[in-house]
């Protein structure tokens, strides 16, 4: 069975009015504005109503601002998108998951009183070389390793080999990392040779990515060791029950939904006169003093600025590296795979063209199975190159094939791809080979323009980059801002 959910999942000016009236929002939640001085109000356009964007926005009219916010999609979240499955469900087809070391995250979710779902940290099968092996049995594992990443886990492994060259999962999701010698070392490093310098074999490189996807360790360490801090250093994971969308949502209701501007794509933003003027595609002109754009880099280009990027953003806007992933999403009779004891984040995983299986039922009541496949690269490419039809049924009929026992009676599938989407034509952004002088580029304003995203952290794909960006947008405008709830993280921006 197939169907379109993405045209039912929208979060539209009315669908948020609508979830609002239901109750989303605890009224215990304080109104958007505080006491500020009127001389030091300014007018803010933030561009973008994805969790950086509102974030920003959030904390600035925190601070007495006034803030609108231009968002070119009908709907509110950015690559936040839940879908729903019938049976009360909702998939992810964007940022799928939370961790516990995401405390940013994690405090916005309670703020605004959501409830969590609890989901499985992976114990996969792995399909690698023609050969398999159960995370469950680490003592039958057929590949060829070295002595001392036998009878240990692929995350145990990775974090010790991290270790030996001086890194940790803890360090690395310090918004202030990397330091300088840091930066010198991983630069041009890519994350296999890195670990390969200390003792991994290529058995381990293979395995890590099966579990990880096959980009992961050809993928600069500068961005993967975040990437890797979170994916194996915090085995607690979780969801928003009804879909992660009711976050941005909620944070949209709080700033006052007037102040947000739907299906209004920029296509100007000038700097020439006292006031910024941004012009949309339709033809509104907005004014203000100060923006803070969350435009993807892989679309910018589509923008006219006057004056021109200075040579640094030119380069920036070419350079930056952009995957384009795809998930397949699949509903089950029930969550089978947990009879033979595979399950979670990810369930299955080798280089075959599925890739990776990701079981994100969890504690999700119903009885029903839901996951989705994870391709990147070439297998994600092969994928988009078929007809819409037949996309998702070729890769669950790969995956019958290679590992049969694993799924009962698929109820529905579907394909996703961000790269399909005209706003941002892709999935992350992130720094490549050499890099590094990205990152403080990201962080640099042009002028009365301010730039945030999760593309521009090292916590590229990730909510917490999202809002670790948008508050550093915000206190470049405003020393001030300060996130939601002012939570007491050990990570300072």
């Amino acid at each position: 069975m197939s169907s379109d959910p993405v045209s039912k999942s929208g979060m539209s000016r009315r669908d948020a009015l609508r979830a609002g009236a239901a109750g989303l929002l605890s009224a215990a939640i304080a109104g958007p504005t505080r006491a500020f001085a009127a001389e030091g109000r300014r007018r803010i356009l933030v561009l973008g109503a994805g969790m950086a964007g509102l974030t920003a926005a959030l904390s600035l009219l925190r601070r007495g601002h006034e803030v609108t916010i231009i968002e070119a999609q009908d709907r509110i979240g950015g690559r936040l998108l839940s879908l729903p499955l019938g049976d009360g469900m909702f998939t992810e087809a964007g940022g799928g998951h939370f961790r516990s070391n995401m405390p940013y995250v994690l405090h916005y979710v309670r703020q605004f009183n959501l409830p969590l779902l609890g989901l499985n940290d992976g114990l996969p099968r792995y399909l690698v070389d023609g050969e398999t092996g159960d995370g469950a049995h680490l003592a039958a594992w057929p590949w060829p390793l070295a002595p001392d990443e036998r009878n240990v886990s692929v995350s145990t492994t990775l974090n010790r080999y991290l270790e030996r060259v001086g890194l940790d999962a803890d360090t690395a999701l310090d918004a202030r990392w990397p330091d300088p010698d840091v930066m010198a070392r991983l630069d041009n490093v890519r994350l296999s040779d890195l670990i390969r310098s200390v003792g991994a074999s290529d058995g381990f490189c293979k395995l890590l990515n099966a579990h990880a996807g096959p980009f992961t360790g050809d993928s600069p360490a500068l961005g993967m060791v975040p990437r890797a801090a979170y994916h194996f250093g915090d085995k607690n994971l979780f969801r928003i029950q009804g879909g992660n969308n009711r976050l941005p949502v909620a944070m949209a209701q709080t700033i006052g939904l007037d102040r947000i501007v739907l299906g209004a794509a920029v296509a100007e933003i000038d700097q020439n006169g006292p006031s910024v003027r941004v012009t949309t595609r339709d033809g509104r002109a907005f004014h203000g003093d100060a923006v803070i754009s969350t435009i993807p880099f892989s679309v910018i280009g589509d923008v006219r600025v006057t004056p021109g990027w200075s040579s640094g953003k030119v380069r920036l806007f070419a350079e930056m590296g952009w995957d384009k992933t795809v998930k397949v999403i699949v509903k089950t009779r029930t969550p089978s795979w947990l009879a033979h004891g595979v399950y979670g984040w990810p369930m299955a995983g080798g280089d075959r063209p599925w890739e990776r299986v990701i079981d994100i039922t969890g504690n999700e009541p119903g009885g029903h199975g839901s996951l989705f496949f994870y391709l990147n690269g070439p297998n994600a490419e092969a994928v988009m190159a078929r007809p819409k039809p037949e996309r998702a049924r070729s890769v669950v009929e790969q995956f019958r094939a290679d590992m049969p026992d694993l799924l009962d009676e698929v109820l529905f599938m579907d394909d996703f791809a961000w790269a399909e989407q005209p706003w941002i034509k892709a999935s992350f952004g992130g720094t490549p080979l050499g890099g590094g002088w990205m990152i403080g580029e990201c962080a640099r304003p042009e002028g009365r323009i301010h730039f945030a995203g999760d593309f521009t952290t090292l916590k590229t794909g990730w909510v917490e980059g999202a809002i670790e960006s948008g508050l550093r947008a915000a206190r470049q405008i405003d020393a001030a801002a300060a996130p939601e709830g002012n939570p007491r993280i050990r990570q300072e921006l």
